[in-house]
């Protein structure tokens, strides 16, 4: 049975809506309505933001059910589900679930993400970033379905991501940087992104991942360096032709998680990037995240004896 099953999602809680409904005159809130209230590009994004508009509208019965019709109907075992793929729309469906009471797919959900996890573990030819989406998998099924072990395992994968796969430089060592390597930038954001969705779905279980570094290396390091060549791609020193082209296009198409990485610790130049790539959405790492993230929290005032 699914932990969340009244208000909130893998990477927002209650607080987080109301924080947003609070400010919904914000421009940057209401570019996000905008999009909530779209029907989405195809069925899982679909889904997702119907959930979503259940939340956001307390009582919205009717989007609550067409997120539910599209999850029962979800075709969970097309395709192979032990690549990135195959992880991302199962992470994606968990996201939807997670916005949900329990539902008949549940259990074929999970079932869905326990062989995926198992055929990861058996695929000798698996890649460390396919390693970092199954990390994700691992620990979103393990929020989702309450399990203490894939929970751990996920936070493990996590960790082992920050000591053995992120350069003190900030590129994703065994990812970018191998011979021949084709869309690096490409990988280094994606590697990012799960990494963040993993970070922010940590958070409410008590995990603390957005915390942890290895001798100054951290999350943030990785994503500072794929921040830097979103604006610089001809600097980039991995491959030969990377584009603003290409750069933009990984951005919006897995970029969501800079919403997270800012609400966490303010990056440098950022507003930039924000300015043309907001509202910023994945559906499967971190979900309508200027919606549930730009706004951050007010500051606690602190009292001063005179």
């Amino acid at each position: 049975m699914p932990l969340k099953t009244a208000v909130g999602g893998l990477t927002f809680t209650s607080a987080h809506l109301k924080l947003a409904q609070e400010n919904r005159s914000s421009p940057l809130i209401q570019e996000a309505l905008r999009l909530l209230d779209a029907r989405g590009r195809e069925r899982l994004e679909a889904a997702y933001l119907a959930a979503l508009r259940a939340q956001w509208h307390h009582d919205d019965e009717g989007s609550a059910r067409l997120a539910g019709r599209l999850l029962d109907e979800a075709d969970l075992g097309a395709g192979p589900l032990d690549n990135i793929a195959g992880c991302q729309t199962l992470l994606g469906w968990l996201s939807v679930l997670s916005m949900l009471p329990q539902r008949p797919a549940g259990d074929r959900l999970r079932a869905a993400g326990e062989q995926a996890i198992e055929a990861a573990k058996a695929n000798p030819a698996a890649k460390p970033l396919d390693r970092i989406w199954g990390g994700a998998l691992q620990l979103a099924q393990g929020i989702v379905f309450d399990s203490d072990a894939l929970r751990r395992a996920g936070a493990a994968a996590y960790r082992h991501a920050i000591d053995q796969h992120i350069h003190p430089e900030g590129y994703l060592k065994g990812i970018v940087d191998v011979d021949g390597a084709a869309r690096a930038y490409e990988a280094q954001v994606s590697g990012v992104c799960a990494l963040a969705f993993m970070a922010e779905m940590a958070e409410p279980v008590g995990l603390g991942l957005w915390t942890y570094e290895n001798r100054a290396v951290s999350l943030r390091t990785a994503a500072t360096y794929a921040l830097f060549y979103y604006f610089y791609p001809e600097k980039w020193r991995w491959e030969e032709g990377l584009s603003s082209g290409r750069t933009t296009a990984a951005v919006r198409q897995e970029g969501a998680f800079l919403e997270l990485a800012q609400r966490r610790q303010a990056m440098r130049g950022i507003e930039a990037l924000f300015e043309e790539q907001r509202p910023l959405f994945c559906v499967y790492g971190g979900g309508l995240t200027t919606l549930t993230h730009a706004i951050p929290p007010p500051q606690k005032r602190r009292w001063r004896f005179r």
